[in-house]
């Protein structure tokens, strides 16, 4: 699994993990509008809300004495108390100053997913999102075609869309699927708030985006310090698209190692990237990268070290597939070398291509 996507997995930890009992309320803290989360099932209970402001989320958890809820917001030092009042819920939220605002909550029905939003979003994810847009910015050229950015202003989130230059039916498949990811890094920005206020998400964004007949792809970088984790962290993933078919292709499909087809997800798997995988591709890149994987080791990035690409991010460039080493968190600053490229002809698997024409690449 991805760091990314063990950051995504990890936003659902910190918040709130939803559940068949998790019901949905809208309402105001004093004269502020919050939607609420909550669980009350038959152990303590727990949720998570957020102001309409700033929509960041906040986790909540405590106790029942009765009939009346105790919870507390770690992250802001906040209390809530709660009991029942019809099908909803009124009390006093009590803030870390000391401040009591009265507290009246109704059941919420959640509007619809925003246009192109992932289709698992839940109701609390959907009051979040609403309301937001993807607003389109300036189209830029990138050799003979032409991406538009398009912008979540609360967030920041900046995304680009292909405008022609492909099949229609793989143009519609690849835009669909930037619009479920750029939506997706949406939910987690409001997902991770800071340890200080605010959010948490330093920096989310698209790396150079590389297109040419065969390929459309790109590097997503990630930079958080979400309160309640346990320590900042960054990532890349690596996204490729098929640019005849429209699918996401699968670092397998493009370079393998041994006589057979790598097995799919499985223990074989596992065990294939861990040795046949590693093993062929640290031998590749001594080939084509001598002086790089010789260097000395003084500075704790040992390249030559095969558990560090057995599982690699990759995303293409103009001089091939470039491939992102893995390391342990004390050698973090090792990450992704930036001569680390398989040549285009070394590329072996049954979907790889080489570019019929010089690719282009816009500049991050």
């Amino acid at each position: 699994m991805t760091r990314l996507r063990l950051f995504a997995a990890a936003l659902v930890a910190l918040a709130f993990p939803a559940t068949a009992s998790a019901q949905l309320y809208e309402g105001k803290a004093g004269s502020a509008p919050i939607i609420v989360e909550l669980d009350t099932g038959d152990g303590a209970p727990s949720g998570r809300y957020f102001y309409r402001s700033t929509r960041l989320d906040i986790a909540l958890d405590g106790e029942r004495d009765a009939d009346v809820l105790k919870l507390s917001a770690r992250l802001t030092g906040d209390s809530l108390v709660l009991r029942r009042s019809g099908s909803g819920w009124a009390g006093t939220l009590t803030t870390a100053k000391g401040k009591a605002l009265p507290v009246s909550l109704t059941p919420a029905v959640p509007p619809a997913a925003p246009a192109g939003a992932p289709t698992n979003l839940d109701g609390y994810d959907r009051m979040q999102l609403a309301g937001l847009r993807l607003e389109p910015g300036p189209a830029e050229r990138i050799g003979t075609r032409t991406i538009r950015w398009y912008t979540e202003r609360r967030s920041g989130t900046r995304l680009f869309r292909i405008e022609g230059g492909y099949a229609a039916a793989a143009l519609h498949k690849i835009n669909a699927a930037l619009t479920v990811t750029q939506w997706e890094h949406v939910r987690n920005w409001f997902g991770c708030p800071g340890y200080e206020g605010g959010a948490g998400i330093d920096s989310d964004e698209a790396g150079p985006v590389y297109l040419d007949d065969s390929w459309v792809s790109y590097p997503w970088l990630t930079s958080w310090g979400c309160a309640g984790a346990a320590h900042p962290d960054f990532g890349v993933q690596g996204v490729i698209f098929d640019a005849r078919t429209g699918s996401e292709v699968k670092l397998d499909d493009l370079l393998h190692f041994g006589k057979t087809p790598p097995p799919e997800r499985s223990d074989a798997w596992y065990a294939y990237r861990g040795a046949a995988f590693a093993t062929g591709l640290v031998a590749l890149l001594k080939r084509y990268h001598p002086a790089q994987m010789a260097a000395p080791k003084d500075d704790g990035c040992s390249y030559d070290d095969s558990d560090v690409w057995s599982f690699p991010q990759a995303w293409f460039t103009p001089d091939g597939l470039f491939v992102a080493a893995y390391f342990a968190r004390v050698a973090r600053a090792c990450d992704a070398p930036e001569w680390a490229v398989i040549p285009w002809r070394a590329l072996n698997g049954p979907a790889a291509r080489r570019p019929t024409a010089r690719p282009a690449l816009r500049p991050r």
